[in-house]
């Protein structure tokens, strides 16, 4: 064959093959373009139906949850229409006592009441994989998850009359069933002649996630006042940042943050009034040990009579046995709303007898590192120290034991004006110099005590203590 003829085959070859690989590539483009086409077809027009059933059941969750975690408050659901891409559904949450209940009843025009006052929360939902029909509405959103909400929120103060409040609540409920959710506050006021609110608005974002149990929360609440019966309360701005799990022991961990300007109130009491306050708290769990830091400031307490106060505390713990503080706290929380709590604390203390004993007789160590009292006469500053020694669980339980092994120190400086102004309101207190429990070393009277072995040691002198008998 001639070389010319030969390259000419050659060259009609390879474009042939071109052509045939272009075909098949072709073909392979537009059946996976069909395939998107279908995938997104099923993502925007299916799966929202099917996504809000889920939806549905994931805003079930949360309301079981939050009610779980709140024994004085009651959600049901008083409607729900589900749609294939929006529903709309009202729930009524129902306080059996607290602020908001005695709040909701000055607002009630007449202040006569049928049923308990309720806080009613009607919520749009954009549900599907990507929530399209959320994007028709404000703050919308094509974040893929179960379902976008936003909330609105009414007030029956228990008379059936639906008294609107300001505020909307946006939310993504993720696949997982992980809800975050921002509260948006402008500014604004209402009230009547009994009770009135006016605040410059807040901005706050919760991420809660009912299957792990965990919460974390972060934003402001700007300044606001409420006015109640001419009594007024005005609070500085807030700041707050909380990230806990709840544990397996029926009590949350994790770290909280808060910050409050100042508050003060007029009253026919009188007037009272305090600056920044500081609070932080972390505790963890390790190995079903409880260890904890947590700090506290008051700034600038206006105490009538006695001027400016501050206070300032420093609080650690470590080793406590969380099964059994778990259950002690259970039934604390259970009796704090008791209208008799010591009387209904010991009706409920045989139940939890072994609880406690089991929460001492494990070891634990508690720190006060800092418990400082600013008065205008100077500060007065206690540190103390207590040691439960870790019994043998094999040994018969008994709080003579206990204390024997428990080991215990204290140091307080008192300045000599501020021991003069307590004498002064309590002319008692010279019995404590005159027992050596204080003693003047410079410009403070001082207490240093120190417990061990059943023998307490105060400034040197030992003095033996009362002990139960084995």
């Amino acid at each position: 064959m001639p070389p010319a003829v030969a390259e000419s085959d050659r060259s009609a070859g390879r474009a042939s093959i071109r052509a045939s690989f272009r075909t098949t590539w072709g073909i392979a483009v537009n059946r996976w373009l069909v395939a998107l086409l279908v995938l997104l077809a099923v993502v925007v027009l299916i799966s929202p139906g099917i996504v809000g059933r889920l939806a549905e059941k994931s805003l079930d969750e949360n309301i079981d949850w939050v009610a779980a975690e709140n024994p004085e408050v009651s959600i049901s659901t008083e409607r729900f229409d589900r749609g294939w891409f929006t529903s709309e559904g009202r729930y009524r949450v129902v306080f059996k006592g607290g602020a908001f209940h005695d709040a909701a009843v000055l607002y009630s025009s007449n202040g006569e009441v049928t049923e308990l006052p309720a806080l009613i929360i009607d919520t749009r939902i954009d549900h599907g994989l990507v929530p399209v029909s959320s994007m028709s509405r404000e703050s919308g959103s094509l974040m893929p998850g179960l379902a976008t909400t936003i909330s609105t929120f009414q007030i029956d103060p228990g008379t059936g009359e639906l008294i609107a409040i300001p505020g909307e609540l946006y939310s993504n409920i993720g696949v997982s069933g992980t809800s975050k959710s921002r509260f948006v506050l402008e500014a604004g006021s209402f009230g009547n002649d009994e009770f009135s609110a006016a605040w410059q608005g807040a901005n706050l974002l919760v991420i809660s996630n009912p299957s792990a149990g965990g919460i974390s929360a972060d934003g402001s609440i700007q300044p606001f006042s409420i006015v109640e019966n001419g009594e007024r309360v005005d609070i500085g701005a807030i700041t707050v940042d909380v990230d806990e799990t709840r544990s397996d022991f029926g009590f949350s961990v994790g770290a909280i943050e808060l910050e409050m300007e100042s508050l003060s109130t007029e009253s026919v009491n009188g007037p009272f009034s305090m600056g920044a306050l500081s609070l932080t708290a972390d505790t963890s769990i390790d190995d079903s040990r409880l260890n904890g830091t947590s700090a506290l400031s008051i700034q600038d307490v206006v105490v009538p009579s006695m001027g400016n106060v501050a206070l300032a505390m420093d609080i650690s713990m470590q080793g406590l046995d969380a099964a059994s503080l778990g259950k002690v706290s259970a039934a604390l929380r259970e009796v704090q709303d008791d209208d008799n709590p010591e009387a209904a604390l010991q009706a409920i203390y045989p139940q939890i007898e072994d609880d406690v004993q089991k929460l001492v007789a494990s070891g634990a160590e508690i720190n006060f590192n800092q418990f400082d009292l600013q008065l205008p006469q100077g500060k007065l500053s206690t540190q103390l120290q207590v040691k439960f020694a870790e019994m043998d669980d094999d040994s018969p339980f008994s709080w003579a034991a206990v204390l024997l092994a428990m080991t215990a120190s204290m140091n307080m400086r008192i300045p000599i004006a501020v021991y003069e102004f307590v004498q002064m309101m309590n002319p008692q207190a010279e019995s404590l110099v005159a027992m050596g429990m204080l003693k003047r070393v410079g410009e403070d009277y001082v207490m240093d005590a120190e417990y061990a072995q059943g023998l307490l040691n105060v400034n040197g002198a030992p003095m033996p203590i009362p002990m139960p008998t084995l």
